[in-house]
């Protein structure tokens, strides 16, 4: 199907707003009271989130929408959590967010960076000396898509093997090699190119510093300070722990395909995107993730300073963060879930989605939709 435009969306958002806030008042009727700015502004994601499911092949969708200083607090969903027996979605279900593990895994390396353990300008020689070029490659660069290696999910053979073995289970080193026997897009710190390969190489670098695994390094810095329960780093495995949805599609609408929320094994996502949580969870640490809650004020200034990547929308790429007119955060698509993960410590507004498929349509097309919905100055 043709990839969805914000701007048919927008249109029949405001269509379904007309119909919301106008009806026919008689005589005998009481004075409506009219709704506040909040109540509209909410009324219309509502409409914006509705559409979707009525106008493309996304089956369920969940989003929270919590902006306090403008009054709004709202978590809705849409559409259905199973194609078969058309149960709803629940805002309360886990789901695979795929490549927001990026900001997990980035995170608890620079923890490391302002615990002196290792410095951005390190060569990654110092680390994986076997590597190709390791030597003209910085830590940094890895951290903000900037070193040209090839990404593993880019390759024909690595799919092939996936969708050939999809219980295989597969190891960080596995993964690296595949980008080691690939060529550099461009020559390190001359471009820009977003490679799972710079953060599975990352999850290995934390590995080797703090002896212990990434796993541990994710819930012992991140998860539990926070007390998270739901949210999880997966280190291999089927199975989606916890309540949750089925899960549709493979990039492309193909109705043919059976329900994968549980059909590979997630580590062929390792540290670029095996972790699982929900709604609310997500939103407490996307709050902590772009507030700085994690790092040194300094470190955090850095990580936040985003560079151009080419984007006609104006996002930006940090260290393992995207930026979006004062919001940051990130997105995920993985088979059978996509997701977007932004908060704006300006706004003091967090922005939590997510689809119960892998489709071109993905929750990051509301990113340059529902923050101008809120706010008229951006």
């Amino acid at each position: 199907m043709k990839k969805f435009n914000v701007f048919i969306v927008l249109i029949l958002f405001l269509s379904s707003t007309l119909l919301i806030t106008s009806c026919k008042k008689t005589d005998n009727d009481p004075i409506p009271i009219p709704p506040t700015e909040a109540e509209i502004i909410e009324n219309n994601i509502q409409a914006l989130l509705d559409s979707i499911i009525e106008n493309t092949h996304v089956p369920g969708l969940v989003a929270g929408v919590w902006a306090p200083d403008e009054g709004i607090d709202l978590v809705y969903t849409a559409g259905i959590s199973d194609l078969e027996t058309n149960e709803p979605m629940d805002a309360d279900m886990i789901f695979r967010i795929a490549s927001n593990t990026k900001t997990i895994t980035i995170t608890a390396l620079l923890q490391l960076v302002d615990e002196g353990l290792i410095s951005l300008d390190d060569p990654l020689s110092d680390y994986l000396p076997d590597f190709p070029r390791a030597n003209e490659v910085t830590i940094e660069m890895l951290t903000n898509m900037r070193s040209g290696i090839f990404s593993f999910t880019e390759s024909e053979d690595y799919y092939n093997l996936l969708f050939t073995y999809p219980t295989r289970t597969w190891t960080t080193d596995e993964l690296i090699d595949i980008a080691a026997g690939q060529p550099y897009y461009f020559d390190p710190g001359t471009d820009f190119h977003y490679s799972n390969s710079n953060t599975a190489i990352i999850g290995k670098i934390i590995e080797i510093i703090t002896g212990l695994s990434l796993e541990y390094n994710i819930r012992t810095r991140i998860f539990d300070p926070l007390e998270l329960i739901n949210t999880v780093y997966l280190v291999g495995g089927t199975q989606l722990p916890g309540y949750h949805s089925s899960a549709y599609y493979a990039g492309e609408y193909d109705p043919s395909l059976p329900d994968v929320s549980e059909y590979f094994d997630i580590s062929y996502a390792g540290a670029a995107g095996a972790a699982i949580s929900d709604v609310y969870e997500l939103k407490t640490y996307a709050i902590a993730l772009a507030e700085g809650q994690f790092i040194s004020s300094a470190l955090q200034l850095d990580r936040l300073d985003c560079h151009e990547i080419g984007s006609d929308k104006g996002l930006k790429y940090g260290m393992g963060i995207f930026g979006y007119k004062g919001f940051y955060g990130h997105n995920g698509g993985t088979f059978g879930y996509t997701s977007l993960m932004v908060h704006s410590p300006d706004k003091n507004c967090t922005i939590i989605i997510w689809y119960n498929c892998y489709l071109p349509e993905t929750p990051t097309d509301l990113l340059y939709v529902i923050p101008h919905i809120i706010y008229n100055d951006l």
